[in-house]
């Protein structure tokens, strides 16, 4: 279980995040949206530790890592994927996953699921990042991520960028890998989110304004505030 209780968070003096509190338990997929600019990406940011929350409390499996620097955090069980997905476009698909490994000191080889669960990955295994599309490349940044099997994954925007056709592919990976950790996803594309989410929290100015199961939140209200 992941939890964020009343945490704040700033940029320099500036508080973007007030009292924001969510959980993300394992087997669920929980999904943060909003519009642009209303805090999102800063509260992954606050759960990485790459920005300062000088107030709550951020726990994993119930112990508090809120004062972690970030790679311990890393350690501890997180695995981050960000906007923009930053793989090494010069290495191998296989030596990308590797990197992933280092989270928990490069222990054992490349788990077995990783390219069960990408099997495209597999076929590429040794061809450079770089070399691969943009729905190749989030599936590589998501198994770099989870090589390490972390307790939380972070996804920030995962179909940013990427083909109508391989957004589907990204929904069957996060959805397949929520029985092995806890999966917490920004996401701009309702669409999306409405089919992958199992619960959903709605972000307003850096403050949760909603949240519920997809079906149960209001639907004018919630369009209203991506629109805004």
């Amino acid at each position: 279980m992941f939890e964020l209780k009343d945490v704040y968070a700033s940029y320099g003096e500036g508080m973007v995040l007030r009292h924001v509190s969510l959980e993300a338990p394992k087997g669920r997929v929980t999904c943060l949206v909003g519009r642009n600019g209303a805090g999102k990406t800063t509260t992954l940011k606050s759960v990485m530790g790459l920005v300062k929350t000088p107030q709550g409390k951020i726990l994993l499996d119930d112990k508090e890592i809120q004062d972690l620097p970030v790679y311990e955090r890393a350690k501890k069980g997180i695995g981050y994927v960000p906007q923009g997905r930053e793989i090494f476009p010069q290495l191998t698909v296989e030596e990308n996953i590797l990197l992933g490994l280092e989270a928990k000191k490069g222990k054992g080889g490349i788990p077995d699921f990783i390219y069960e669960t990408f099997p495209i990955l597999n076929e590429f295994r040794k061809r450079k990042g770089g070399d691969l599309s943009g729905g190749q490349q989030q599936q590589l940044a998501i198994a770099r991520a989870v090589a390490a099997e972390p307790a939380l994954l972070i996804l920030d925007e995962p179909t940013e960028g990427i083909q109508p056709s391989v957004i589907q592919e990204i929904g069957r990976v996060i959805t397949e890998l929520k029985s092995r950790m806890a999966v917490l996803i920004v996401e701009q594309y309702l669409e999306f989110v409405m089919e992958i989410a199992d619960y959903c929290y709605v972000m307003e100015n850096g403050r949760i304004i909603m949240d519920g199961e997809p079906e149960e939140l209001d639907q004018e209200k919630l369009q209203a505030t991506m629109s805004l």
